[in-house]
């Protein structure tokens, strides 16, 4: 059941009163601005426009004159000389001697359009005139910028931005005495229809699934939605909210309270399971304390934005909340997120744990651009012991930097490495390769990592019960772990090997376990052959790899069982003359297989229960069917359950909620399409619909259809007893019966 919305108001106070808190102890007044909690000798811009919104809200005339300072001291780090290249972009914190993090002009723009739209009439008229100069200053760069639509959380930012700063310059003109602020509206919805248009070439969005930056997502298209003044741009915010909100739900784990992987992009909070932006807007939202966890695994939480979250409107459907608050297990998630570069991504969920790979290394751009804050394997999986999960992730990492400084749970690990991986349900071929190099380094290795192995918790390496701390392994020798809520099996397989002997260690201490697979051990130097994957000395990428299985705890009868059952399991893994490597993994009740080239890393195939297999744009529900399933595609015909779309090749979404007898129909492009859905009891079809959404619901005998641009006549079949509202006006009365059972509506009310 969904929380009560005096719950959650309750809750929004307290996510204030801690922001709040947290700000004014963080305020320098000697600089006026806030300095960052985890870098107390820097002060920062978004901290001190944070805390500049709190102030503004208090109202008195200390915390106003104090804001104004706030705002001022922010201004000042603006880039004002017009030959600079990035001439109203922003430095990052006030020690910063020059602008070098691009996205600070989205950031800044973020909260000073926030403020104006918020405190315009409360502001001093000089210095709205100052925040007005500097988001057109602003939006100037952001032009320039011009971020590529794959960089998701900059890009919809660019959007918000562009359209709101321009709202807000309505009355300015530029050199041609035209309104300068109409030109960003325009740039901005321009840019609105254009990521939609990129996003529906795949199906998820492109940044996708990151615990860090989905959070920013949906505030950003959020705000859109609640201040856009074109109701048509408001609509389709509300729509690429919904979106969002559908794939968070999808890969969020309700009864581990984590989103499950893989992430494109995810600092120490992703791996770790520790909490962060998006789990405060959960924890708003559903009030599980397990959200806000306190975790051995992660140096701080990487909380942030309290007051923001605390005061912002949200619009998640409840049949989302619903998704959130509840999956019948198991569940699987299967989604594209670069049709072009065949990125894929799924994420496989029981009661005990939640496995995600994906299907090659996430990048960004047109030629894309690897990200190394990237999560390509996760399981988190249920513990007994606090924090109540325990998480597994992998990194290709170089030179040992793990051990620097003993550093066993690094913030930022970054993995170094190319991937390739295939996932069918519980079972996962996760293939690592470096990335060419041409300095020197001592050692390559593939680490797999777990974070919440009890001290007494069985582990075994084949027919060994592993009690050292340090443990030589065999290529083929699968570790055998056990959880309350899994059991973990991990096959390394054999590596290519750079030098000589290179080792595959286990490590045990403090509640890690760690699986070091080398590619190469010794003194520091430079290989030829590995210093691009085209050079004259190349044969291809390194051999790294590992095969994952793991079985919820109930599944079998104990852990013997279950090594039994991963010791009568197949691996066939060999490389060709062409540099193409096939890997094969069988055990009882299913294989997975992957075939790669060693010579660009590119997944050439994958067969799932020897079936090939083709990534759908996505595809969502229980197994057996359950309570909300989905699908996204650009087929005629869409099925699920008793439910049928049909429509023309353009992308769309269906989705089905069982629990409350409603449907859900997407048409994200703005070229009419025609459509005709049939449901048990009634039929609804439309000769052209262009960008929209209809929710036919059951149970409140309602059809509700949101367009934006054409829109057909509209016609309910065995419906007379079903509402017809249009962009919110009903006009059920203005429908007239063309048939036997049938009523239509023309036109747009």
């Amino acid at each position: 059941m969904i929380a009560s919305s005096d719950d959650e108001a309750e809750r929004a106070r307290q996510l204030y009163d801690e922001g709040a808190a947290i700000l004014a102890s963080l305020w320098d007044d000697a600089v006026s601005m806030t300095r960052m909690p985890e870098h107390p000798e820097h002060h920062s811009v978004r901290g001190s426009l944070a805390y500049a919104w709190v102030l503004m809200r208090d109202a008195s005339d200390e915390s106003l004159d104090r804001a104004a300072r706030a705002i001022r001291a922010v201004l000042a780090l603006q880039e004002r000389r017009p030959d600079d290249a990035h001439a109203g972009n922003f430095r990052w914190t006030l020690e910063d001697e020059a602008i070098s993090d691009l996205n600070g002009v989205e950031f800044a723009l973020d909260s000073l359009v926030s403020l104006l739209l918020a405190f315009e009439a409360t502001l001093a008229p000089d210095l709205v005139a100052e925040m007005r100069d500097a988001i057109a200053l602003g939006l100037e760069e952001i032009d320039r910028l011009d971020v590529h639509l794959s960089y998701t959380n900059i890009a919809l930012s660019d959007i918000c931005n562009s359209i709101l700063g321009g709202q807000l310059l309505a009355d300015r003109m530029d050199e041609d005495n035209d309104s300068f602020g109409a030109e960003f509206v325009e740039r901005g919805a321009r840019r609105l229809d254009d990521w939609f248009a990129f996003t529906a070439k795949s199906g998820a969005p492109h940044e996708f699934n990151s615990p860090t930056y989905l959070g920013v997502d949906i505030a950003r298209i959020a705000l859109l939605a609640e201040h856009a003044s074109d109701p048509d741009i408001a609509l389709k915010a509300r729509i690429a909210e919904e979106l969002l909100w559908l794939h968070v739900a999808a890969h969020y784990h309700p009864l581990l309270a984590q989103l499950g992987g893989p992430h494109s992009r995810a600092y120490f909070d992703g791996a770790s399971g520790a909490g962060g932006l998006l789990k405060l807007r959960l924890w708003r939202m559903l009030g599980d304390p397990s959200l806000r966890p306190t975790t051995p695994y992660a140096p701080r939480t990487r909380e942030e934005g309290h007051t923001e979250i605390a005061t912002d409107a949200i619009h998640c459907p409840d049949y989302l909340l619903g998704l959130l608050r509840e999956k019948r297990m198991p569940f699987d998630v299967r989604e594209t997120t670069d049709s072009v570069r065949g990125l894929d991504i799924t994420t496989y969920m029981t009661p005990g744990y939640a496995l995600g790979t994906a299907s090659r290394t996430y990048g960004v751009g047109e030629t894309p651009e690897p990200w190394p804050a990237f999560n390509s394997t996760l399981l988190y999986f249920r513990t007994d012991a606090a924090p109540g999960y325990g998480s597994l992730f992998a990194r290709y990492i170089s030179d040992d930097r793990d051990q620097a400084d003993g550093a066993k749970r690094r913030e930022d690990l970054w993995d170094e490495g190319t991937f390739v991986g295939a996932q069918h349900r519980n079972r996962a071929i996760v293939a690592y390769g470096l990335t060419p190099r041409m300095r020197p380094a001592r050692s390559y290795k593939l680490s797999v990592r777990m974070f919440g192995v009890d001290a007494a918790a069985a582990v075994y390496a084949g027919d060994r019960r592993i009690t050292d701390l340090l443990t030589a392994i065999a290529p083929g020798e699968p570790i055998v772990i056990e959880t309350a809520g899994a059991y973990i099996a991990i096959t390394p397989l054999e590596p290519t090997d750079m030098g000589s002997n290179a080792p595959i260690e286990l490590k045990m201490m403090d509640g890690v376990l760690t699986l070091d697979i080398y590619n190469y051990r010794g003194p520091a130097k430079q290989f030829w052959d590995y210093r691009s994957l085209g050079g004259p000395f190349s044969k291809g990428n390194v051999r790294n790899a590992f095969v994952l299985e793991v079985a919820e705890s109930g599944d079998f009868a104990d852990l013997d069982a279950f090594r039994q059952h991963i010791a009568s399991a197949t691996i066939a893994d060999s490389t060709g003359n062409d540099a193409v490597r096939e890997i094969a993994y069988a055990s009882a009740g299913g294989s997975v297989a992957l075939r790669y080239s060693l010579r660009d890393m590119q997944p050439l195939s994958r067969a799932y229960d020897g079936v090939p297999y083709v990534a759908p744009m996505s595809r969502g529900g229980a197994i057996d069917g359950g309570v909300a399933q989905w699908i996204a595609s650009r087929d005629s015909m869409l099925a699920l359950g008793d439910v049928r779309l049909v429509s023309d090749q353009s992308p769309k979404l269906l989705v089905v909620d069982n629990a409350r007898g409603a449907c859900v129909f997407i048409h994200p492009c703005s070229q009419p399409a025609p459509f005709w859905i049939e449901m048990p009891d009634l039929v609804i079809d439309c000769d052209a619909f262009a960008f929209g959404r209809l929710e036919a619901n059951m149970e409140k005998r309602t059809v509700c259809v949101d367009a934006t641009g054409e829109l057909g006549p509209i016609r309910l079949t065995a419906g007379s007893d079903f509402s017809l509202l249009i962009n919110g006006v009903d006009v059920s009365g203005d429908m007239t019966r063309v048939g036997a059972g049938v009523r239509e509506f023309s036109g747009l009310p």
